[in-house]
């Protein structure tokens, strides 16, 4: 008769299974959501660091446009 995993004959191998199983479900998977968090938020930082710099550059754009405005149209303001 073909054996199955749950009929080895190693005393205690089952309980020891079942005490793997609970203390994955415990750990492993709240452990998992903790980083898969992390990770989503670190790259969300990324990307408003990068649109932050992007924004930045515009506005310096915008201001240099501005001042040359101001000088070709004698400083008016």
């Amino acid at each position: 008769m073909p054996s199955t995993i749950a009929q080895i004959g190693i005393p205690g191998f089952q309980e020891l299974i079942i005490v793997l199983l609970i203390s994955l479900l415990i750990f492993g998977i709240p452990i998992a959501l903790i980083v898969v968090f992390i990770r989503r938020k670190r790259a969300a930082d990324a990307a408003t660091e990068e649109r932050v710099a992007e924004l930045e550059r515009e506005v310096e754009e915008l201001r240099a446009a501005d001042s040359e405005s101001d000088r070709a149209s004698g400083g008016d303001r």
